[in-house]
């Protein structure tokens, strides 16, 4: 056969002896001869790891930024003119930036990478007619492989043969509960989660044993396709990352525009050609935001951080800001909505209808009556028998935690560890129950007959407990036992539990019937026929059960919808288990909308009609395959909408990694999710990633402050340099600030409380506010009119005191001699002027409410910041050792009374200018 062809077949519709002769196989296995052939056509059982780049290249992935390579080219026009101080300030800068992004995206993608975790490093084979273990990269197609409960499936097997096969197919189709596979072939084609005669590579075995053989290995098995599909997802830049090109693409056209400019004037005003080009580069320098980078990647690591306490992992950084600008979120159900742990919540013993507390698989419930109140011993002996068959007929295990499990789990099928709880809850101590009452006989469970039997010695009477689906029970029943002792089954009976049945199943309640039978005395368990032990049963009653509801999920879905986000829900699950959740969660869109569109459905509707029920929300794609939630995220993003796809299973990767934001969980997600995702929720819980939305949105709110207020400081710069040689042009007069005292601003006077406003706390009520749109932009039309005018007013204060400072000494300013140490006073003055207008118009830009706002106090890391920024700021003024570097010179007590007094007269323009616009605002709403 073969080799590149050998998965073009439906195995699943073939017979295991069909399948045997198609692969040259026998139920003996290959020999080790002809394994060692196909190895060497197929190649090896392995996975090809999604590549991850080296650490060098993720460092200098971080100079792709447009606004560091202006920097880097800035630096390296310095170093070639001579100015050695110059050139090193800006490469102090670069590597500032670089490597503060760099650090936080290393530390956070060591968790990545773990595919090959997945598949099972041996395997037990049949080579040469005898049971073996190999490594499992080494099995071939043809193989006989045998698996156990607890196994990891080592590649993708049809079955031959099988004992009470079931596999938690969770990770693959997002189906919640384990999985039942039979041997036979099926005649129609099918879904992936429907080919119940095969198992698949990265599912584990819930319960029984079987043999397989392998019909596909390494990226020929449904786990490697996804893992094509998930590499075949080209990644897209973030919003706040197209933010950011978008300002710096402006800055570059303005820095060559006006250098193109004001060249030639440099030179025509006689500054000679290098100190010309050595001027051009400190004005590009003062129109470069150098601190904006340095304070975004503060602000978005300091964020990353506050969301690591908070249970989400943040392992990009640009990922933080895009949660915040998000309008759709697509989540999973199972484990992000629901615990994904099985709980009874009723039962129905006879006639009589119960509660039950708790949930999960620690007995840390009760059976409560109607009114609510725990029943009384006496009453849970009087039924013990119904408590009792529903953990003897089951064969899971409910462990304790443990170092890898931080709650009680389940060793095995979920719904059996959820029947072993209840009787833990009914005071049965099920461990004493297996040892006093071993298994005799079982006749395992299948589809057909839908239900399973365990044979026990019950104090010297031979019974057999029975559960399974009601209609696969009820049928064989002819008895029931409630209060009034065991009695006849009457048609009255069966309809009123019928009704119980139907009801609790409306209510996305799976559904199981208890009965068990005396046995003739003398009975041989080992020939037992199964028909006979199953007919003429007496009812014990019935369990209701449900994976429970987070308890947060509900405040947190009302907190989205209030956000003007519209929450889907895509899941692998059936459709009536889906809504049902939904509903208890209170998924809604606009209008209330709420509808269901299952897998077969959605495959028909047009991309306009998934379009439109995704973006008004509150629409339940049910069973759904990898392909289908890729194409969901495809539209969506085509339509120009921010996307955040949740998911835990290996079918979630191609979305994760497609999806704007992708976000994995931590507890239950498979490796795969978690190395495509950029957001992982260590708890699993949807109100996290809801809360990691509002600090997305606070952390562009203040990114947005920050970035204005850098941009005002180069606003100043800009209309100061222009005054001040338009002055030396003109009349000669010397430039009123030196290109190292512009850098000093942006580096050292403002860097520290601008970064600081990353510890800002939300003002207001975001979470009340619609996302940002994605197409505007932070430099629009009307930012660009404030910073040119906050620039000309502060420019203008600047300039003035530098014409001042040689007014009050009374020396002519006209060809000034530049080495003199008045002029180095005359510039400290100008730089000092800046420095303060800017830190208060850094104050005044932190809230809505302006300079005198309480919110002042509410991050004390800020004021830190200011203090640290003064302390350097006197150092450059009054330090002899670092003065000189700057060519800066001490001022006076009156030169400090002009420089505050510039500031107070721009906070005061500020200010008159805020409240002008409220009282306009709040005539225009009047």
């Amino acid at each position: 056969m073969d080799g590149q062809k050998y998965q073009d077949f439906e195995a699943y519709r073939l017979t295991p002896a069909q399948i045997l002769n198609k692969l040259n196989a026998s139920s003996n296995g290959l020999a080790t001869s002809e394994a060692q052939l196909r190895v060497n056509t197929y190649g090896l059982n392995s996975l090809q790891a999604i590549n991850l780049d080296p650490a060098w290249l993720k460092y200098l992935r971080q100079f792709k930024d447009l606004m560091i390579l202006l920097l880097i080219m800035s630096a390296a026009l310095s170093w070639y003119l001579g100015d050695d101080r110059t050139s090193l300030i800006l490469l102090i800068i670069v590597l500032f930036n670089t490597t503060i992004g760099f650090l936080q995206e290393f530390k956070a993608e060591r968790i990545m990478q773990a595919l090959e975790k997945l598949v099972k490093p041996s395997a037990e084979v049949y080579r040469d007619g005898k049971l073996t273990q190999i490594d499992s990269s080494l099995l071939v197609p043809g193989d006989i492989v045998r698996v156990t409960e607890g196994d990891s499936v080592p590649a993708d097997l049809r079955l031959i043969a099988e004992s009470e096969l079931s596999t938690n197919d969770f990770a693959l189709t997002g189906e919640s509960n384990p999985t039942r596979k039979f041997l036979h072939a099926i005649s129609e084609e099918v879904e992936l989660n429907s080919r119940q005669n095969i198992v698949f590579m990265g599912t584990t075995v819930a319960t029984g044993e079987a043999r397989g053989v392998v019909i596909a290995t390494g990226m020929h098995t449904e786990l490697g396709r996804i893992a094509s599909l998930s590499e075949a997802a080209p990644h897209e830049v973030s919003p706040l990352q197209r933010e950011m090109n978008n300002i710096a693409s402006r800055i570059t056209l303005g820095v060559v525009f006006l250098c193109a400019i004001l060249l030639p004037i440099s030179i025509h005003a006689k500054l000679g050609l290098k100190d010309a080009f050595l001027f051009a580069i400190g004005f590009a320098s003062s129109l470069i935001p150098q601190g904006l980078p340095a304070e975004i990647n503060t602000a978005l690591a300091q964020a990353a951080n506050k969301l690591a306490k908070a249970k989400a992992l943040v392992k990009k950084l640009s990922a933080v800001e895009t949660l915040g600008a998000t309008h759709i979120i697509c989540t999973d159900k199972t484990g992000t909505l629901t615990k994904n742990q099985m709980t009874v919540e009723q039962v129905i013993v006879g006639h009589e209808e119960f509660a039950v507390s708790g949930s999960g698989y620690e007995a840390n419930g009760a059976i409560l009556s109607r009114g609510g109140h725990k029943i009384e011993s006496a009453l849970l002996k009087q039924h013990r028998n119904f408590f009792m068959c529903g953990a003897l007929a089951s064969n899971a295990k409910v462990v304790p935690p443990d170092i890898d499990h931080r709650e009680w789990y389940c060793l095995g099928d979920p719904t059996e560890g959820a029947l072993i709880t209840l009787a833990r809850k009914a005071s049965l101590d099920v461990d004493a129950l297996e040892k006093d009452y071993p298994e005799l006989k079982e006749f395992t469970f299948d589809s057909a007959r839908k239900r399973m039997s365990s044979i026990r010695n019950i104090d010297g009477t031979l019974t057999a407990f029975i559960k399974g689906a009601p209609e696969g029970v009820l049928e064989h029943c002819t008895h029931i036992l409630d209060d009034g002792g065991r009695r006849k089954l009457t048609q009255s009976d069966r309809e009123w539990l019928l009704n119980k049945h139907e009801a609790a199943a409306n209510k996305a309640m799976r559904n199981l019937l208890f009965a068990y039978k005396e046995l003739p005395r003398g009975t041989n368990p080992k020939k037992l026929d199964m028909a006979e032990v199953e007919s003429g049963l007496t009812l014990l009653g019935m369990v209701c059960m449900l994976d429970p509801l987070r308890e947060e999920v509900p405040s947190a879905m009302l907190a989205a919808h209030k956000a003007h986000i519209r929450v889907n829900i895509i899941t692998g699950d059936f459709s009536l288990t889906a809504e049902a959740i939904a509903k208890k969660a209170g998924l809604s869109g606009k209008g209330e909308h709420l509808v269901v569109v299952p897998g077969q459905e959605l495959k028909s509707m047009t991309d306009t009609e998934v379009l439109n029920h995704v973006r008004l929300g509150g629409t339940i794609f049910s069973r759904v395959s990898p392909e289908d939630k890729l194409r969901i995220v495809e539209i969506v993003k085509q339509a120009g909408e921010i996307i955040a796809v949740t998911g835990d299973g290996i079918n979630d990767a191609p979305a994760l990694k497609r999806a704007d934001i992708g976000v994995a969980m931590g507890i239950t997600g498979t490796d795969v999710a978690k190395q495509s995702a950029e957001i992982v929720l260590l708890d699993d819980s949807f109100s996290t990633l809801v809360r990691s939305v509002q600090a997305g949105r606070t952390i562009f709110a203040n990114i947005k402050k920050g970035a204005l207020s850098c941009f005002t400081s180069n606003s100043a710069e800009l209309f100061t340099n222009i005054a001040s040689l338009g002055a030396l042009s003109l009349f000669g007069i010397p430039l009123a600030i030196g290109i190292m005292q512009i850098l000093a601003i942006d580096l050292i006077a403002e860097l520290f409380p601008i970064a600081a406003l990353g510890w800002d706390p939300a003002e207001g009520e975001l979470m009340k506010e619609k996302p940002r749109n994605p197409k505007g932009h932070i430099l629009n039309k009307r930012s660009i009119v404030d910073l040119l005018w906050c620039g000309l007013i502060i420019g203008a204060l600047a300039f003035g005191n530098y014409l001042l400072f040689f007014a009050r000494a009374g020396v002519e300013i006209r060809n000034f001699n530049t080495a003199n140490p008045l002029y180095f006073k005359a510039t400290t003055l100008t730089y000092i002027t800046i420095v303060c207008c800017q830190l208060i118009n850094i104050m005044q830009r932190r809230s809505k409410k302006g300079f005198f706002s309480r919110y002042q106090l509410s991050n004390w890391h800020f004021w830190v910041a200011i203090g640290f920024s003064v302390f350097c700021v006197m150092n450059i003024v009054y330090n002899p050792l670092i003065n000189e570097y700057f060519k800066s010179g001490p001022l006076g007590i009156i030169d400090w009374f002009y420089a505050l007094g510039a500031a107070a007269i721009f906070l005061v323009v500020r200010e008159t200018q805020r409240l002008v616009r409220q009282h306009a605002v709040a005539n225009t709403t009047d």
